[in-house]
């Protein structure tokens, strides 16, 4: 089977794993797109701030039942679903490879050499399946790559291309399903719930908008809610000279300039995903 590529809304970094979670089969590769210390306290910051507090007691009932030797009530914070270790969550992480990118070379690098050996180091679950939702096929999950290549001599369409090309194939060689989507700001604004067929047998909680066709079509192939990232316009080329104190349409780049989702559109199909409806 051929592998598919497919490009979701950008998620927090919760919604990311609570996903990966979910719909991920063995084995599954993570690229994170930046620092593990920058994942890490992005993740804490959006852990943090998504737990609900406790509304305020009735005066004349406990919030919760007091401790015995000190007599005053016990807290009860309501966790995220992240910080609760169940079972399930504890036997599907271990077997997922996750790898921190930094720079562009980085990323380029492990794209030479990634595989299902490499992938393998990591062992695999005893039965060699996951819970049977939604996805059945292996992935190789890139967050962040378009933000990587942001202010950088390979924000244009030359670089991004090369490393989307070098993507593909990658997961070429072990058939896997390639999900690229970037890092979401808490008040970016949302859209509504598709769903996503990936794998042409399963849904996984989004629907694709097939990219068949889409020179004729001047959305490429993406709803009128789709992410706005995907109209920024990049040079052709490498090193290309930024005009300054020009608005224009094309960002005020110097020479030819192209959309972002014509770029990814050669390749992806463009699909929202069960995050994307939360407002």
């Amino acid at each position: 089977m051929s592998p598919s590529y497919i490009t979701l809304p950008p998620a927090l970094p919760s919604e990311l794993l609570t996903w990966i979670l979910v719909h991920g089969a063995y084995p599954t590769t993570i690229l994170i797109c930046k620092s593990r210390v920058a994942f890490i306290s992005s993740l804490l910051a959006d852990v943090t701030s998504s737990t609900p507090p406790l509304p305020p007691p009735p005066i004349d009932i406990p919030s919760s039942p007091a401790n015995l030797a000190t007599g005053t009530p016990q807290s009860q914070t309501p966790s995220h679903s992240l910080l609760i270790k169940s079972l399930h969550q504890i036997s599907l992480s271990r077997h997922i490879s996750l790898i921190y990118i930094p720079t562009i070379s980085h990323l380029r690098a492990h794209l030479s050499v990634l595989s299902t050996e490499t992938a393998s180091k990591i062992g695999a679950p005893p039965d060699r399946k996951w819970d049977k939702v939604g996805m059945g096929r292996a992935m190789i999950v890139v967050y962040g790559l378009i933000d990587l290549h942001r202010d950088t001599s390979e924000w244009s369409a030359q670089g991004l291309g090369r490393s989307l090309s070098g993507l593909v194939e990658s997961s070429g060689r072990d058939k896997r399903v390639v999900v690229c989507l970037e890092e979401r700001e808490r008040k970016t604004e949302r859209n509504g719930l598709i769903e996503v067929d990936v794998d042409g047998d399963e849904d996984i909680g989004g629907q694709v908008n097939d990219r068949n066709g889409l020179e004729s079509d001047g959305d490429m192939g993406r709803d009128n809610g789709a992410w706005k990232g995907w109209d920024e316009h990049v040079p052709m080329l490498n090193g290309s000279v930024r005009r300054t104190g020009l608005e224009a349409e094309d960002s005020g780049w110097s020479g030819r300039t192209i959309e972002v989702g014509r770029i990814f559109a050669r390749w992806f199909d463009f699909g929202n995903a069960e995050w994307s409806h939360r407002t």
